[in-house]
């Protein structure tokens, strides 16, 4: 299958000489995609603009989503997987609905939450929302490992036959 037109080309490592220019140009891409607010189907996805506690000068929604770990705390170094990706994100967000994509959506509970996972498979990139009152807001976006895909299938296939619906 082809790339979908609406994705944009992920950023090649090699061409930045440290992970630090790396992380550079994704802050500018987020600083760029979510300067204006985008929408999941016909509703806004909003995110943490506070300072995040690890890196006061990057916003927490940002850094929890180049980052993994917990306590939160411990998010001190950028994945250079997630910083070649970010491009991906509001494009995924934004095109979810495209047949031809086949990207899955589904709603779970995490947390006593309702969150909306939003999973590119083909090119093994999730986003991951969380359901509030009028709108959402955009957690995280990773590639998930292995054993988390296989995981993923499982919940998206028990989502489906079950019936439910966004």
């Amino acid at each position: 299958m082809t790339t979908p037109a609406w994705l944009p080309t992920r950023f090649d490592r090699a061409a930045f000489p440290t992970i630090a220019d790396l992380e550079l140009a994704a802050w500018a891409v987020y600083r760029k995609d979510f300067a204006t607010v985008p929408r999941f189907r016909t509703e806004n996805v909003g995110v943490v603009r506070r300072a995040h506690k690890v890196r006061a000068d990057r916003e927490h929604t940002y850094w929890h989503m180049i980052t993994e770990g917990e306590p939160e705390e411990s998010r001190t170094t950028p994945m250079p997987d997630r910083l070649e990706r970010l491009p991906w994100t509001r494009p995924i967000i934004e095109n979810e609905g495209d047949a031809a994509a086949s990207v899955k959506v589904w709603a779970n509970e995490r947390h006593g939450n309702t969150h909306v996972c939003i999973w590119f498979d083909r090119q093994n990139y999730i986003v991951v929302l969380k359901q509030c009152t009028g709108h959402y807001l955009l957690k995280t976006a990773y590639c998930p490992e292995p054993k988390r895909q296989q995981q993923l299938h499982r919940e998206y296939a028990a989502w489906k036959k079950s019936g439910a619906r966004l």
